[in-house]
């Protein structure tokens, strides 16, 4: 036998809009997951926000829904006139294997008034 459909719970604004937040926190940690910067389980607790939240929007009227996307008036207009900071070339470096050690730093030439330590010729 079918179950009869879940009703949405009625959220008064100030839920509504921190559990909004809280779905684009979610979206961003996805994505710092695909650009490797977070773990595989901090995406998998990331989907489950986003998947409770379109879940939720699925058992709601369409025509009481919000829209979709960033409300207009939580925008930051504090950084839109920021200019971009430049970034600084990166080093590239080679990595070592287990074990090795680190090369050690350039001598610098010897003074020319000491004088050279004697060869085994």
């Amino acid at each position: 036998m079918p179950h009869p459909p879940k009703r949405a719970v009625s959220r008064n604004t100030g839920e509504e809009e921190m559990r909004h937040q809280e779905v684009f926190r979610a979206y961003r940690e996805l994505a710092a997951y695909f650009r490797g910067r977070r773990t595989e389980r901090e995406a998998r607790a990331a989907l489950k926000i986003i998947k409770a939240f379109v879940r939720d929007r699925e058992h709601m009227n369409p025509a009481d829904r919000r829209p979709l996307g960033p409300p207009t008036a939580s925008k930051p207009t504090a950084r839109s006139g920021r200019k971009k900071r430049a970034q600084p070339e990166k080093v590239s470096r080679r990595r070592r294997r287990h074990g090795e050690s680190r090369p050690s730093p350039a001598l610098p030439p010897p003074d020319s008034d000491e004088p050279s330590p004697p060869s085994d010729d």
